[in-house]
């Protein structure tokens, strides 16, 4: 079974290497000061709004490569501390980012719904509809 494991952790990380992904939001969101610990706390439902502009983070399933990417490098937190996060914060009323199956539909929200933050492969195609954030490398 550790066998197994490590194998899979090893996969995983061939996989990350070299990866980079755009934290990217609608044109019109308000990103003065958007750093890595205003994504964090965006991100954990610590900071909601940006003058006056609601936030909704978008985020990808559990085995996505850029979800893992995004985690340990902006929330600095593993699967096992995030689920502990979510369980603890829910009972103060937090809410994890809505979950997005494709970078299509990241796309798509983020066309669509000014306050809207979420994360693409840097390799993905975009225009002028969408800002970039922040460029984060996943060695």
């Amino acid at each position: 079974m550790i066998h197994k494991l490590f194998i899979v952790i090893i996969i995983l990380s061939l996989q990350l290497w070299g990866r980079e992904l755009f934290i990217i939001a609608h044109k019109d969101f308000p990103s003065q000061n958007i750093n890595r610990s205003t994504l964090k706390a965006i991100f954990l439902d610590k900071k909601r709004f940006i003058n006056q502009q609601k936030i909704l983070p978008l985020n990808y399933n559990f085995n996505n490569l850029l979800r893992i990417c995004f985690e340990k490098k902006i929330l600095k937190k593993n699967r096992r501390s995030l689920e502990r996060y979510w369980l603890q914060a829910h009972y103060h009323g937090k809410r994890p980012p809505k979950v997005i199956k494709s970078e299509k539909m990241v796309l798509e929200y983020l066309q669509k719904i000014p306050g809207s933050i979420g994360y693409i492969d840097a390799h993905t195609k975009i225009d002028n509809r969408f800002k970039i954030l922040l460029r984060v490398y996943c060695k």
